[in-house]
């Protein structure tokens, strides 16, 4: 045989074996990937598993909070109705009270101020009683 078909053979035969070599790596880590896979498949599984635990439980509350809902709407309209009956009647209150307590007000700074003026005029009158601004003694 021929020198030169003899290396080709042996190049053939070191490619076939590469090649060989390169396809159980690749088999290796496709079964790697494989069992990687699996096991996320597993773990997606369970996390659905679970979802829908918490979806039911999430149906459950929902349809709690429905039986809930009108008993408090009709409390929220009663504190309504309340509230604004007591916004009316205070309103009501202040208009019918607040002119009489100005009126008081004013009658009582007039009281004062009128009373101020008569004691400083008394006052003045008895500090000053023999002095001609009064007329002092001749004033008969």
């Amino acid at each position: 045989m021929p020198a030169l078909l003899q290396i080709c053979i042996v190049i053939a035969t070191i490619g076939l074996a590469a090649i060989a070599v390169a396809t159980v790596r690749m088999m290796a880590r496709l079964n790697k990937s494989a069992g990687e896979l699996s096991q996320l498949t597993h773990a997606v599984r369970e996390s659905a598993a679970r979802f829908d635990l918490v979806t039911h439980e999430a149906r459950a509350l929902v349809a709690s909070l429905r039986d809930c809902v009108p008993p408090v709407q009709r409390s929220l309209n009663r504190i309504d109705a309340v509230s604004e009956r007591a916004a009316d009647l205070s309103a009501t209150l202040l208009e019918e009270l607040e002119l009489p307590v100005f009126a008081a007000a004013a009658v009582a700074r007039g009281v004062r101020s009128g009373a101020n003026h008569f004691l400083k005029r008394m006052v003045n009158r008895l500090i000053h009683r023999h002095s001609p601004i009064h007329g002092g003694y001749d004033h008969e």
